[in-house]
Parts: structure tokens; C-alpha cells; sequence
């Protein structure tokens, strides 16, 4: 059955698929599009405006205020990079067999067809024009890359105002939201090695674990300390499909 061990997290190719035991999630807002899909129940799903859904399976877009309620219930959340979206409504009963199936396979062809048949989701480029395109792979690049709205508009030769406005709208989420959904992929793979959370906070672009926490605790409404060192298991794969496990 999915989820012997307290938490497990399969990460590769922009994408990630978490799998936990949760209660309440307070206000929070993913850095990426995210599905959610409850693997025991239903849940509770409150928008920025306070208004309540209950789901076994939905979709929530990247950078909108919201907060969850598992009851204590397992769940998955598959993000996905920013940018990628669905087209296809959620189907809860595929989904759990296709997370069942890439969490006890640990190899990358489960993984795949998780994405390529129970999301129906392909290769996803982004739709943007080529200073957009420039900006987004110069903000996934290593950590010590500059990356403020301003030098990055220089380099792309545009203004500060059209590079910001025309990202957000292209992209989905702003510049450092997708910045910071890189930094999180990086900080994760770190996590996955064993390396204590003041090493990733460094090793990921952030001033110090405080900082890295609370920048975790607002895309995901708990600590990273609650992820990271209760009993996470997980498998990392490059883009090549070839896989490292802890």
C-alpha cells in the first residue's frame, strides 16, 4: 500500500510528487501548478476568499492564496513546473493507482506514465516569446546567478516593467516565485542526500535555514523541518531518467 514510511518524494524533470500524512495546511501559496489528490478521503479546499470545496482530486494554480484540510488523511501533491497546465479534468481513481505504482517502482517509467496518462500532460514548453524564454532559463540557472528584475531585463534588453508584467503573464506566476520553485527543487535533492537543513539553505541561494524556512513555510503552509527530517524517503531523477535513491 502507498505510504508505509511516514513520507516519500519522487523529483526529476521540473516536476515533483510528494506523498505525506497531513492535517491543516494554513494560508499558503505554491510557487508552481500543483494537483492535489487525496489518497484516503476527501478534503477541505478554502480560496483566498474564504470560500470552501471539498475534493478528492483537484487542481490548483500556482501563486493563488488558499489553504487545505487532509483531516489527517494521506496525500500526494504532484507540481509541476511553472507554466505546465492541464487540459483534462482530475480523475482521483487514476491517479492513485498511477501514485501507487511510481512510488513502489522507484525507477523512472512509472514516473513517466504517471504524467503522460493519468494527467494526460506531455512536454510542456513554455508559450513565450524569446526574452521571456531567456529570462526564465537564466532564473533556473545555479544559485549564484544574479537574478533581480532589473539586470535580467538589461540582459534580455528590455525594461524592468515588461519583462516583470509580460513573465507573470506568460509564465503564470511571477519572476521570483519561479525563481524560488528552482531554488526549492535545488534545496530538496540536497535534503534527499542528507544534508542538514543550514547546508541546504546555503547550498540553495538563501541567507540561512531561518530564511529558507520561512520562504518554505509560505509555499507550503508547514516547515521544512516537518518534511525533511521525520523519516522522508525519496528518489531523485536527472533528465537523462537516470535515478539516485536515499
Amino acid at each position: 500500500m502507498i505510504l508505509q514510511m511516514k513520507s516519500h518524494l519522487l523529483l526529476g524533470g521540473g516536476r515533483a510528487l510528494y506523498v505525506g500524512r497531513f492535517h491543516e495546511l494554513r494560508r499558503h501559496r505554491f510557487a508552481a501548478n500543483a494537483v492535489l489528490v487525496g489518497l484516503d478521503d476527501a478534503f477541505a479546499l478554502a480560496d483566498s476568499e474564504g470560500r470552501v470545496e471539498h475534493h478528492e482530486a483537484t487542481f490548483v494554480r500556482g501563486w493563488q492564496w488558499h489553504s487545505l484540510d487532509f483531516h489527517g488523511g494521506r496525500v500526494a501533491m504532484l507540481f509541476l513546473e511553472p507554466g505546465a497546465n492541464l487540459h483534462h479534468p482530475v480523475d482521483a481513481g487514476p491517479l492513485r493507482g498511477a501514485i501507487e505504482a511510481a512510488l513502489a517502482a522507484r525507477h523512472p517509467e512509472p514516473w513517466t506514465e504517471l504524467f503522460q496518462h493519468a494527467l494526460h500532460l506531455g512536454p510542456s514548453p513554455l508559450a513565450v516569446d524569446a526574452r521571456i524564454a531567456r529570462v526564465a532559463e537564466l532564473l533556473a540557472t545555479p544559485v549564484d546567478v544574479p537574478a533581480d528584475a532589473a539586470t535580467l531585463a538589461q540582459r534580455v534588453g528590455a525594461s524592468t516593467s515588461l519583462v516583470e508584467h509580460r513573465f507573470r503573464e506568460q509564465v503564470g506566476v511571477p519572476m521570483g516565485a519561479f525563481r524560488a520553485w528552482h531554488r526549492m527543487q535545488v534545496a530538496t535533492t540536497l535534503a534527499l542526500q542528507g544534508r542538514s537543513l543550514t547546508e541546504v539553505a546555503h547550498a540553495a541561494g538563501f541567507y540561512d535555514s531561518a530564511h529558507f524556512s520561512r520562504f518554505f513555510h509560505g509555499m507550503f503552509g508547514l516547515p521544512p523541518s516537518k518534511v525533511f527530517t521525520q523519516g522522508l524517503t525519496g528518489t531523485v531523477f536527472d533528465t537523462r531518467g537516470a535515478s539516485a535513491n536515499r
